[in-house]
């Protein structure tokens, strides 16, 4: 004997959960008024199962080729974001350097510049320590010269006035040859006074008076001997001139010449 379903079992028995897009749906029949189940086919049901199971398989493969569409393209950007960081290390480090090479060739042409600034500064103080060190030797040269020169003159006059004095203590004739001079330079003069050394004045005793007697006749003159006159000293006087040639006025007004 067949057993009758009651509505709510009937109910239970189709209302099994079927899983689309990871929710729970209870298929169930249509429910009259009166709460009564109508019969819904097996193979209909069983083809919407299906056909619901396509659909989702269909979806969970679009998903799955999306998903590793995305993958994708994270990888190759992940690939992209490397490289692009890569290029900029070594932009980086290549500008870096060349930072580093044109800051070297800068402060090397700096250095250089400076270097040659002081070198010629350098050498400017030399130059110039060295044009006032020769100007200095060219000063003390010239007065080195000067003063040898000096000393030479009056080396040479000191041994020309004791040869000379020598000369004339053994030939006493030269001073008669310089007063024959010194005489004719006064001619007319009435009255010569000639003034000499004791020594001379004794050695041209004789030779004096006839002298005068033969340049100046009737002319008077006097012989006075000054005892700080040196051998070769001589002095003429008249009443209008002096003349003086003794030896060492000669050699006097000689050393200022040279000099």
């Amino acid at each position: 004997m067949a057993s009758i379903l009651k509505p709510k079992s009937l109910l239970a028995k189709f209302a099994k959960p079927i899983a689309v897009d990871g929710a729970a749906v209870h298929e169930v029949g249509s429910v009259d008024s009166q709460g009564l189940v109508q019969q819904v086919s097996g193979d209909s049901r069983m083809r919407d199962v299906a056909s619901g199971s396509q659909v989702r398989s269909e979806e969970l493969v679009l998903g799955a080729s999306d998903g590793g569409s995305l993958e994708s393209v994270r990888q190759q950007a992940r690939s992209i974001l490397e490289q692009c960081q890569r290029e900029c290390e070594a932009m980086r480090e290549t500008t870096k350097q060349q930072a580093i090479e044109e800051g070297q060739a800068i402060i090397d042409r700096l250095a250089r510049q400076q270097a040659d600034q002081i070198a010629r500064e350098r050498v400017q103080e030399v130059l110039t320590r060295v044009d006032t060190l020769c100007e200095a030797l060219e000063l003390a040269t010239e007065d080195w010269l000067r003063n040898w020169q000096h000393e030479t003159v009056s080396l040479a006059i000191k041994i020309a006035e004791k040869l000379l004095v020598r000369q004339i203590e053994s030939d006493p004739t030269i001073l008669l040859t310089w007063i024959e001079e010194m005489v004719r330079l006064v001619q007319g003069q009435r009255r010569i006074v000639i003034k000499l050394s004791t020594q001379d004045a004794m050695q041209l005793a004789e030779a004096l008076p006839e002298l005068i007697a033969r340049l100046s006749p009737g002319v008077e003159f006097q012989v006075v001997e000054d005892p700080a006159f040196s051998v070769g000293s001589v002095v003429l006087e008249t009443p209008e001139t002096t003349l003086d040639r003794s030896l060492k006025t000669q050699l006097d007004r000689l050393q200022q010449e040279l000099a």
